[in-house]
């Protein structure tokens, strides 16, 4: 999945070699039209590659080629599931939160990262349809963000499998000692129920990213004249202006 075939992330790339003329931030913060292109640079940069980082997550969930031998793996399959999961929502659902820094940057809201949030919006001056917008992001994200916050401040993970503790033990012991069998003599259903998981993950991926792409592009289609509006009357005046 790309980011940057909007033609905002373009036009700010290009805007961005203006910090090659420049020896520190102090320096170029004397320009105003050199700090604003570099500081919106700056977000865009942030979301950009949080948006780039799923591909690596989609590697992840469709790896090439399956380990011939899961002892020697650095994790079981339970455990490769747990971890693609954690990545998948991490920075899935921090996408928006990256959005929300780049609307403070091309609004110029002056909010610390750490306060972008939909509440601190509402007391800054940013237009209504910006502000629903990036509220619909949020809801959309719905029972993943919330299944994000309970697995990184609750410890609460989701199962795997129609057989969740099943297919943990028989991980555990494919992964550490010889494999296990069941009541019956024959070896648990490893296979089949890591496949269910996996499965589980694709489609919640799948879904959630064929959203993504056209929610940021409506954004930047918004933010766009908004940078413009603001960026070209001090590029005008500033030192790089062509009448300069």
């Amino acid at each position: 999945m790309s980011s940057d075939d909007h033609e905002f992330v373009g036009r700010i790339y290009d805007l961005s070699i203006v910090e090659m003329h420049f020896e520190t931030y102090e320096e170029l913060s004397k320009h105003a039209d050199c700090k604003y292109a570099y500081d919106v640079n700056y977000a865009l940069s942030m979301l950009t590659r949080r948006v780039e980082s799923l591909n690596m997550v989609g590697g992840m969930l469709w790896p090439n080629g399956m380990p011939k031998n899961f002892k020697t793996f650095p994790v079981s399959r339970y455990e490769w599931l747990r971890v693609s999961a954690d990545a998948f929502l991490g920075r899935y659902i921090s996408v928006v939160d990256c959005a929300m820094i780049l609307v403070n940057e091309v609004f110029e809201c002056g909010l610390a990262f750490e306060a972008c949030t939909i509440q601190n919006f509402k007391k800054v001056p940013i237009p209504r349809d910006v502000l629903t917008h990036i509220r619909e992001m949020i809801d959309d994200q719905g029972l993943l963000r919330k299944e994000r916050n309970g697995r990184f401040h609750h410890g609460s993970e989701r199962g795997f499998s129609s057989d969740d503790q099943t297919f943990r033990i028989a991980s555990l012991f494919e992964h550490r000692f010889n494999g296990m069998v069941g009541p019956n003599g024959k070896q648990l259903p490893i296979e089949r129920l890591f496949r269910e998981g996996l499965v589980e993950l694709q489609r919640d991926f799948n879904g959630v990213m064929r959203r993504v792409v056209k929610q940021l592009d409506h954004l930047y289609d918004m933010l766009c004249p908004e940078f413009e509006g603001r960026f070209s009357p001090r590029f005008k005046a500033g030192p790089f202006s062509r009448s300069a």
